[in-house]
């Protein structure tokens, strides 16, 4: 038994070099999205359109919200002249555009959270599909999002973002 215990210790001492030796042979790469984001002029556009369409909605909202002060202010001067029963109708006219803005607040808010999410699995798929091709022909074992729970340190040998946002602008346009 006291000379099986060395040899498993040289065989296993004698194997280490050769997974090290392994391991150089394995690529790894690590995409910074942030960067890949500022870069991407496919992305830049999805941005601006996504931006228009914020400022679309965005001026309907103000429109709406200028309609209810302008009505406010009405009811304030004309409250005192007023009878009972018509400042009963205004505030209730009030109210309904109160209501209504926070209304169509609520819906903007979830359409471009909507868009916001729908734009982003987009893109997500479209580059998940890109760099999954890339590590097929280019030889990687694993790549990385640089933003990714547990990557601490890497070398910036390994950061393949150019060539991502390269293969991504390109790919149909």
């Amino acid at each position: 038994m006291k000379k099986i215990i060395p040899f498993f210790v040289v065989i296993f001492l004698s194997s280490l070099p050769c997974s090290a030796l392994a391991l150089e042979k394995n690529k790894v790469g690590v995409i910074d999205m942030q960067k890949f984001q500022q870069e991407s002029k496919k992305f830049q556009k999805i941005r601006a359109d996504l931006k228009k369409k914020f400022e679309a909605l965005q001026k309907k909202l103000d429109k709406e919200k200028a309609g209810l002060a302008k009505l406010e202010e009405e009811f304030k001067k004309q409250s005192m002249m007023l009878s009972l029963d018509a400042k009963q109708d205004k505030k209730k006219e009030v109210e309904r555009k109160r209501r209504y803005y926070k209304y169509l607040y609520t819906e903007y808010t979830q359409e471009m959270k909507d868009a916001e999410l729908d734009a982003r699995k987009k893109v997500g798929k479209e580059v998940e599909k890109i760099v999954g091709k890339m590590g097929e022909t280019g030889g990687y074992v694993m790549i990385f999002e640089r933003q990714a729970p547990g990557l601490i340190y890497y070398d910036d040998a390994l950061d393949i973002t150019e060539k991502v946002v390269k293969a991504y602008d390109g790919a149909s346009q």
